[in-house]
């Protein structure tokens, strides 16, 4: 008996659609891994600019606390009261 020298057409499909079905998978997983790292990018800037308007914070309280001493601040009005 001969040995076969062609896959049937069934077969033939099937190992083409697993084929497709591998490439559309690793190209999703590449477009993730490629969100993810912008999301990384993206939380790193934003700790930085948390981390400035923080030491902005500290900065104007101490300001603030030279200028009119240990007060509560009414930030609607501008009010300035003292304890």
């Amino acid at each position: 008996m001969d040995k076969p020298t062609k896959l049937q057409e069934t077969e033939l499909q099937e190992l083409k659609d697993f084929q497709k079905q591998s490439e559309v998978l690793i190209a999703q997983l590449g477009q993730l891994s490629f969100k993810k790292l912008q999301i990384e990018k993206e939380e790193e800037y934003l700790k930085s600019q948390y981390d400035r308007i923080t030491a902005i914070e500290i900065e104007l309280g101490k300001k603030l606390k030279e200028t009119y001493g240990d007060v509560q601040i009414d930030l609607k009005e501008g009010d300035i009261i003292y304890s």
